[in-house]
């Protein structure tokens, strides 16, 4: 014998309130850069996700990239991780958010944050300044900067 249709109506309101039950809505997290977002060429950055107490994982993501980190919160105590990055270049500037998992459900996304690298490349260059030449008037001399 097959179910009537108010049996199969009933079932499934039945099973989308369950589902809906153990949706749990979590609140935003919050991310900033330490020492701060705007970061000279080559200095490092941490980025710290904030979130509620008991956080399974962390996880920070830069707009258009696929990639991300995740960082595991073992015994559940932290309410933060940092994500270091110990040199920034133009391909670490950019806009970063970060997101957690708790109670199986992910949290909704942070604000993005832009971190903005300054200053010029200095890979170990060295820089010079020119001063005129006293062994031949009217030409210069490069010296290392000090």
């Amino acid at each position: 014998m097959y179910p009537n249709h108010s049996t199969l109506l009933g079932l499934a309101f039945y099973l989308g309130s369950a589902t809906q039950a153990q949706k749990v809505v979590l609140p935003r997290p919050s991310i900033l850069a330490k020492p701060g977002s705007v970061i000279l060429w080559g200095r490092p950055v941490t980025f710290v996700c904030r979130g509620p107490p008991r956080v399974d994982i962390f996880r920070l993501q830069k707009r258009g990239k696929l990639s991300y980190v995740d960082v595991k919160n073992h015994l559940r105590l932290k309410t933060e991780a940092e994500f270091p990055i110990t040199s920034v270049s133009e391909d670490t500037a950019g806009l970063y958010r970060c997101i957690y998992y708790k109670q199986s459900n992910w949290s909704k996304y942070s604000e993005f944050l832009k971190l903005e690298v300054i200053g010029e490349e200095s890979s170990g260059a060295l820089t010079y300044q020119v001063l005129p030449s006293s062994l031949s008037p009217g030409s210069w001399v490069l010296f290392p900067a000090p």
